[in-house]
């Protein structure tokens, strides 16, 4: 590293952008089941109010 240029070390110039390590595609029942999962767990937890109730 140099004295006269501060931040030139390649570590504070790493852009950081994300790299893609893999993908899988999923049926939209996974998706659709995923989804209520999702649903009753945030019902579960108080964010989602049952719609049943009102």
């Amino acid at each position: 590293m140099s004295e006269n240029k501060p931040f030139s070390d390649p570590r504070w110039n790493d852009s950081g952008n994300p790299k893609v390590i893999g993908h899988f595609k999923r049926t939209e029942e996974e998706r659709a089941a995923d989804k209520q999962r999702f649903r009753d767990h945030l019902r579960k937890v108080g964010i989602l109010k049952d719609e049943s109730k009102d």
